[in-house]
Order: C-alpha cells, then sequence, then structure tokens
C-alpha cells in the first residue's frame, strides 16, 4: 500500500504487503508482513512486522520483528524480540528485550 500522507490503523489490523507513507502509526496488535517505508513509525503493543526503514522509529511493548533501519532514533519498549536494529544516531531500549544485533552511534539501555 502506498499513500501520500499518515498511514494510522487500529486494532489487531492485518497488512499482507508493504506500508509505504510519509508517517505510519499502527495500533495494537497490527501485522505487517512485508517492508513498512516511512519518516517516523510508530508500531503499537503486541505488533509483529518483518522489516521497518524510517528516520524515526518507536516500537512499543510485545512486539516481534525481523529488521530495523533508521536514519535518526530508534525506541524499544520491554519485552520486544527484534532480529537486527540498525541507528543512525540513538538506539534506546526500556526494559528487558531480545535483540540479536544492534548497530548505533549511541546505545541506552535502563529500566
Amino acid at each position: 500500500m502506498k499513500f501520500d500522507g499518515t498511514v494510522v490503523a487500529g486494532i489487531d489490523c492485518s497488512f499482507l504487503g508493504s506500508i509505504e507513507a510519509k508517517e505510519v502509526n499502527l495500533g495494537r496488535g497490527c501485522v505487517v508482513g512485508g517492508t513498512i517505508r516511512a519518516k517516523e513509525v510508530t508500531l503499537g503493543a503486541y505488533g509483529s512486522f518483518n522489516e521497518i526503514e524510517a528516520e524515526d522509529v518507536v516500537v512499543l511493548t510485545g512486539c516481534r520483528g525481523n529488521k530495523i533501519t533508521a536514519k535518526c532514533d530508534v525506541r524499544i519498549a520491554k519485552n520486544c524480540e527484534i532480529g537486527e536494529i540498525k541507528a543512525g544516531n540513538r538506539l534506546l531500549i526500556e526494559g528487558n528485550s531480545k535483540i540479536g544485533k544492534m548497530e548505533a552511534r549511541k546505545i541506552i539501555a535502563y529500566g
């Protein structure tokens, strides 16, 4: 799905393919089978994704995914499982999360 603007999805939505927009805000329990490409991405709690390519990324509690690539900042909440994260600037990890590989200028983990 390609959209020139903001994509807002509610609770438990499923996207089988990729999402491309300026800003993507997904609610609790959303599933994305393809790649999410946007300037800003916010993934609600307990969502799952394949890949995210963005400038700023916020991933809330309990999300699962394969890869995040961000030009600026990435924020990961507790109980997330992510295979690989590449952040251009800061990677902020709040609480316990399982992250396979991480790369950033500054990595901050607390909680």
